[in-house]
């Protein structure tokens, strides 16, 4: 598992190098919520446009259960529907599901890999600040509904 937390980093330092070159991208940091479970993660990522309306969006969420931890990994991709002011987009992707229902941080991780689909929106605040919501649903398990709500920097 920390080997594939190192590739994701790297990976993400890699994308935020090229990215800033072009200068084509963007951190979100925000907050996630599972509709049918009802826990509450922190969520943080990038967004790197490689084409004309499709974006990669790799994002790391860490779940606060009630017992154990659980973590997240997101490998989506992005089209984006409309430009300007208010963009909406649709985004599809692989995802990794960490979890382990043991108090404290011994016992058994598993993981669970799976895919995910949804809708998303991005609004400007501000002058290089957005607001990002999303609604997806990820295969693991009971195909859990989760509802995100952050902000975005490098919003143009």
């Amino acid at each position: 598992m920390k080997k594939l937390l190192l590739a994701c980093f790297l990976f993400s330092f890699i994308t935020l190098a090229q990215a800033q070159e072009q200068g084509d991208f963007r951190v979100q940091l925000g907050s996630e919520y599972k509709l049918q479970i009802q826990d509450i993660g922190a969520n943080a990522g990038l967004e790197y446009f490689f084409a004309d309306k499709f974006a990669l969006a790799p994002n790391f969420t860490y779940w606060f259960p009630r017992v154990g931890r659980t973590m997240n990994f997101n490998m989506d991709v992005r089209y984006y529907l409309s430009e300007g002011v208010s963009q909406l987009y649709l985004m599809g992707g692989y995802n990794n599901y960490w979890i382990n229902l043991q108090p404290g941080t011994p016992g058994l991780s598993q993981s669970r890999p799976g895919g995910n689909f949804g809708v998303g929106a991005m609004i400007k605040l501000l002058e290089g600040i957005g607001l990002n919501t999303e609604f997806k649903v990820q295969s693991q398990n009971t195909r859990q509904p989760v509802l995100r709500v952050g902000l975005v920097f490098g919003m143009y």
